[in-house]
């Protein structure tokens, strides 16, 4: 009989995306990140297209949410874990994820831009 601390969960299934940040959004993205004490969070964005250019919102998530994010997309065949210059990130909105596989990732304001949105 295997107990429970001997079964090992899934790993979800991670993409690797083509977009680059610059040197200054990484350090900004890693000092927030770095910035939480009481778990371990993730980089979430959350795209957004109300003002110009279209932009991404940073989101720090715990453990529990991104498995539940996990569970819900991968229940439909949907992926929302990728890998985006070595940082490992969580994007719910899989219509815009095109816009994070090439171009360069800078911050203009508080908001998260890629050169690649800004071209197209």
């Amino acid at each position: 009989m295997v107990s429970n601390s001997e079964v090992i969960a899934p790993q979800p299934r991670v993409v690797d995306l083509g977009a680059k940040f610059s040197p200054a959004a990484r350090e900004r993205i890693e000092s927030y990140l770095r910035s939480f004490v009481s778990f371990v969070p993730v980089l979430g964005l959350l795209y957004s297209d109300i003002e110009s250019p279209p932009s991404w919102s940073l989101v720090a998530l715990g453990k529990s949410t991104v498995d539940e994010l996990v569970k819900m997309y991968g229940s439909f065949g949907a992926v929302v874990c990728y890998d985006i210059d070595g940082i490992s990130v969580i994007v719910p909105q899989m219509a815009h994820i095109e816009q994070l596989d090439s171009g360069t990732l800078d911050f203009v304001g508080d908001r998260l831009c890629s050169t690649a949105a800004q071209v197209a």
